[in-house]
């Protein structure tokens, strides 16, 4: 295993330096917005902007990657996220700042892409599990670092601005000299969102309402950390609290959800979600360190949330099936991310900052019902002993990153049943 990361290592510091930047500049930009007096309204359309990039890269990159090839890819769009960032510092408008965004989630969604195929193609089965497991660790680690870099500089100044892109542009760097060949690349194939929904209809309106709550989290927590006054230094720790606790709980919540019904799961996490959000929106006001417990509650059981959904649809496939539904499944949430910040943002004109939780505990609260009614009419109570194994995948995952992931599930799918024969 070490030596297939050793053989890797370009993609996995391109890789990180790329989500250093990312991170970096999503805080700077939701911090600025701020500054700058952007309205409500504005705030919402220009961070919808990088998630309906994202999903447009989602769908024409395959093809794209398929025609010019994996390093022409990454290099186009790498450079393209360097100069967007910097455009950002130019040009202090929210139209173009929506234009800017929009190049940004372009360019990521193709970032990730290749690099997730990349290392799709590195992977065996012996070894793609613990390549899952170490990317996951790069992925947390360079956010990490990413969010903290914001102390380091007055974010109305072009320093900041400068890092992001020069750390884009480093990121070129070991992936063009590498001499490993690029792989091969397949398209990724998917199912009919119509099909889908047939297959696990908790599964679709789960995975859809989780980007509704995932891109107004991720893309407007440093907005209302902004918005109530908040130092640049205690919004970086609530960015990374929200972001740390929810990947830490990912494992052992999808490990409890190997053992029941998966609805019955998801219908507690929504309920913990709702309670941790109402007590941020209640008694946040009164403490910075208060907040921060109920933030990192709320992360606890949303970011997980994901994950098993998607292990929740799996029970329902046979194998030839799932990597083609957990790429749907993928534009199913790109589709929720889009709609995320425009509503949240709504919200916080109306009721204030604290409309951000508002909002949220919407969502969930749409959510919860339907959940339970699918408990009441779906399939017996026993059927925990059929679930296949969990997963566990990034938020922002691309399809191709889901097809890495649920190929290591098949693999252990065919593992227990050799076991059982």
């Amino acid at each position: 295993m070490f030596g297939t990361i050793l053989n890797s290592w370009a993609l996995f510091s391109g890789f990180g330096l790329i989500m250093i930047a990312h991170t970096l500049q999503g805080t700077l930009l939701n911090i600025n917005s701020v500054f700058f007096n952007f309205s409500d309204f504005e705030i919402g359309y220009v961070f919808t902007g990088y998630f309906i990039g994202f999903l447009f890269s989602s769908i024409q990159c395959p093809k794209l990657i398929k025609n010019v090839g994996h390093i022409r890819v990454f290099a186009a769009f790498a450079s393209l996220g360097s100069i967007a960032i910097l455009l950002h510092w130019i040009f202090v408008d929210p139209v173009l700042w929506l234009i800017f965004r929009m190049i940004t989630g372009f360019s990521y969604a193709a970032i990730y892409i290749v690099c997730e195929s990349w290392l799709n193609d590195r992977a065996d089965n012996q070894t793609r599990g613990q390549l899952i497991g170490f990317y996951m660790i790069v992925l947390y680690i360079s956010t990490s670092i990413g969010v903290m870099l914001i102390n380091i500089g007055t974010t109305t100044e072009a320093h900041l601005y400068i890092l992001s892109s020069l750390l884009i542009s480093l990121a070129l760097v070991p992936i063009l000299l590498t001499k490993k060949p690029a792989p091969e690349f397949t398209t990724p194939k998917f199912l009919s969102l119509k099909d889908l929904y047939k297959k696990s209809p908790m599964a679709f309106v789960g995975s859809f309402s989780i980007g509704m709550v995932y891109s107004a989290l991720f893309g407007l927590i440093a907005v209302f950390g902004a918005k109530i006054g908040f130092s640049i230094f205690q919004i970086s720790i609530l960015v990374f609290v929200n972001m740390f606790i929810g990947a830490i709980f990912q494992y052992p919540i999808g490990k409890i959800s190997d053992r029941y019904d998966r609805r019955t799961i998801l219908f507690v996490l929504n309920l913990i979600a709702i309670g941790s959000l109402i007590l941020a929106f209640i008694f946040g006001s009164f403490s910075f360190y208060v907040l921060l417990v109920f933030i990192g509650i709320h992360s606890a059981v949303s970011l997980p949330y994901y994950a098993v959904v998607i292990s929740h649809m799996n029970d329902f496939l046979e194998k030839d099936e799932i990597v083609s539904a957990s790429s749907t499944l993928t534009l199913v949430n790109a589709l929720g991310m889009v709609a995320g910040p425009m509503l949240a943002s709504g919200f916080m004109a109306y009721f204030g900052p604290y409309g951000f939780f508002i909002y949220m505990i919407v969502v969930y609260s749409v959510v919860a019902p339907y959940n339970y009614f699918r408990i009441r009419v779906g399939r017996t109570s026993d059927i925990y002993e059929e679930n296949t194994p969990s997963m566990i995948v990034p938020r922002n995952t691309s399809s191709i990153g889901m097809q890495l992931a649920t190929e290591q599930i098949i693999n252990k799918i065919e593992e227990e049943e050799e076991l059982s024969q």
